[in-house]
Order: C-alpha cells, then structure tokens, then sequence
C-alpha cells in the first residue's frame, strides 16, 4: 500500500515538473527548439539574470511578453551583458557570436553550434534620458528628439502632464503615499543626463527673494538662497541629498514673453539647491495654452493659486524685483520688491548616474536606482 502511494506520489511530482517546464518555455518564440533547451527562465528581481542552455545546434529567440513580469521590462531595467560557458563550465570568452539582445523591442538571439549555457544580466534602472524617451508621451519633448536650453522638457496643460511624478528617498514608491514630502516632479532632463526636479508640493511659505530692495542683489547674497541650501537642504533625508549634483546656477535674465527684452546677466553660483527658472515655466506651456503644469494651482497638491518666487531675477537697471509666477498663473512680478513674502517650491538636479524606474504616475512615480 506504501508502495503504491509512492508511485501515486511519484507520477504526480512528475506531471507538476512537466506542465512547470512547460509554463517556462511558453515564451519562447522558436516552439521548434523547445526539445533542445534544458534551462530557462532563472530571472528575478533579486539577481537580475536570465539563464538560459540551449543544444546543439539552434538559434532561437526569448522574447518580452507581457504576461510575465520577470521578463526586464525595457523601461526598468538595462542589459549589461551576458557570459557563456560550455557544458563543463569553461569560459567561452566573448558571447557575442552567441548573444544579440536587441533593445529596440525586448529580445534576446541565442546562436550556438554546441551545447551552452549563457547568463543575461540585466542592471535595475536605466538612464533617465533613455526612459522618458521611451515613455514620456506626446507632451515630453525628449519624444521628438527636441532640447530646448539643453534640456528634454514636460510640456502641456495639467490634464495633459501626469507622468512625470518622481519619489525620492526610497526605491519603494509606497513611502510617497504615507510622506509627501518626499514627492516630486521631473521638469526635463539635461542633454547630459540629469533630471532636474521640483518639489511636488510648497515647501515654504512666507520666503523673502532677499530681506532689502535696495540694492540689485546676487542670488549668492540672497536670503532665499542661503535657506535653501541650508534650512531646507539640511532638512530633507539624506538619501535624497546623496542624488544631488552641485549644479552652476545663474540668474537667468528671462523673457516673459517672445520679442520681449531681458535683462542683464546677474551672476552665478555652484549650489545644490535653486528653484526653476522664468523660462522653466515658460517653456512648460504647450501650444500658447495658459494652463501650465508647473502652476501650483494646477493640482500639485490642489492648493488654491499662490504667488510664487521663481529664481529669475527681473533685472532692469533701477529696479530690484524677481520674475515670480502670479496667482492668475501667468510670469510677471506684480510691483513685489525682492523683499515681499511668497511661495517657493525647491529645485534641484540629480546625479546623470540616477537611473528610473516605474510608471511616473502619482499612483506610481519613478523611482531611482543607480546607473554605473
């Protein structure tokens, strides 16, 4: 009786390995080889590889299928290469005669004459400028291959910009719903690399441009500038603060409108912290529209409009004000000194080594990884 139970118990564990084998080779694409391949689908978020042995001789194709998230996703993860041994585990060298993985559309070609064994490995993130290219939508500028002032943009109307939410502090996007403080928004990345990102939210109300009028200060000697890279710098976690690359600020003289005549160049400094520029907001309209994402009345956190300080100063010889986006979401200083108290949303760069990863929704931002 214990004998037969065995073989009962035997003859199932058999079925379960089959039908298992099979669920692994469903993605191949070649059905034809599946006789050939002894070893497939060892891929997961924890070592990030993909291990495949295939016999001689064969060519066949492991391709991205939607069904199965252990497949890398394109805009998640980065192939960084692959190793291949024979079947006693010597080193075959270069694994480019037996290996193409194509980006472009998420497959790997195995080609062998013998029996081999190849490793895929696979980096978690991949380079910001690559993912917003491939995700950032109709509204993201780096879509059409268009920079403007060195820079991939976001633009469009609130309705139109919902994919350019970023977490930061943690590769788990859950720490944005329980601590908002740690949400932003990507304005557009550097031709070089780096994100350039807002608070999604006010971070100080109440912040003079600088205490006095009196004299065209630089940003250097302002007291927005030295509470940014030191109250709000020093306040928020130091993982964030690890992403941050010390950036050249400037003040950025900006037009408020085509044709219109800027003024004087006021200065630079390397500083971590600064927040966007006038032509940041400018260059975030789509289309002449006047809803601009980057108004904080358009649904950052569904604030009701507030006057907020941009780091542009207005710079016309005899006058000491900054550009400042005005409660009817237009660029505009409204007769504000450097000394009248707004809002200010905090804006930095991230390191071009910070790679994405995820959706960039507000349900379920990006996160970042790091990209060697």
């Amino acid at each position: 009786m214990k004998r037969k139970i065995l073989n009962i118990l035997v003859v199932i564990l058999t079925v379960s390995i089959i039908f298992e084998s099979y669920m692994c080779f469903k993605n191949i694409k070649n059905s034809k080889v599946l006789e050939d391949i002894k070893t497939v689908d060892i891929f997961d978020n924890k070592d990030k590889t993909l291990s495949i042995m295939v016999q001689n001789p064969t060519t066949f194709e492991y391709e991205e299928d939607t069904s199965r998230t252990q497949w890398p996703d394109y805009g998640e993860y980065l192939y960084t290469g692959s190793k291949c041994t024979d079947i006693k585990g010597n080193n075959l060298g270069d694994t480019t005669p037996y290996i193409q993985f194509d980006e472009t559309d998420n497959t790997a070609t195995i080609t062998t004459k013998k029996t081999i064994y190849c490793t895929l490995y696979f980096a978690n993130g991949r380079p910001a400028l690559e993912v917003l290219k491939a995700k950032g939508g109709a509204n993201y500028a780096g879509g059409n291959n268009t920079a403007v002032d060195g820079m991939y943009r976001f633009k469009g109307t609130k309705a139109q910009i919902t994919n350019n939410y970023i977490c930061l502090g943690d590769e788990n996007p859950d720490v944005c719903k329980t601590n908002t403080d740690n949400m932003y928004r990507i304005i557009g990345v550097t031709t070089e690399g780096n994100l350039k990102v807002i608070k999604a939210k006010k971070y100080g109300a109440n912040q003079v441009w600088h205490s006095s009028d009196s004299s065209d200060t630089k940003w250097s000697a302002s007291n927005l500038y030295t509470y940014l890279n030191g109250t709000f710098y020093n306040s928020i976690d130091k993982r964030i603060q690890g992403l941050i690359e010390k950036h050249t600020w400037n003040m950025e003289l900006t037009r408020s409108t085509p044709g219109a005549t800027a003024g004087k160049q006021d200065g630079t400094v390397s500083a971590n912290i600064g927040l966007m520029y006038g032509s940041d907001y400018v260059n975030a309209y789509k289309d002449g529209t006047t809803d601009n994402w980057l108004f904080i009345q358009n649904g950052l956190t569904g604030n009701t409009a507030e006057n907020e300080w941009t780091m542009s100063r207005y710079g016309f010889e005899g006058t000491h004000r900054s550009w400042l986006v005005t409660t009817s979401g237009s660029l505009g200083w409204d007769n504000y000194g450097v000394y009248a108290k707004l809002t200010v949303r905090p804006v930095f760069y991230l390191l071009s080594t910070a790679g994405l990863i995820g959706f960039g929704t507000e349900q379920q931002p990006y996160t970042v990884t790091s990209i060697k």
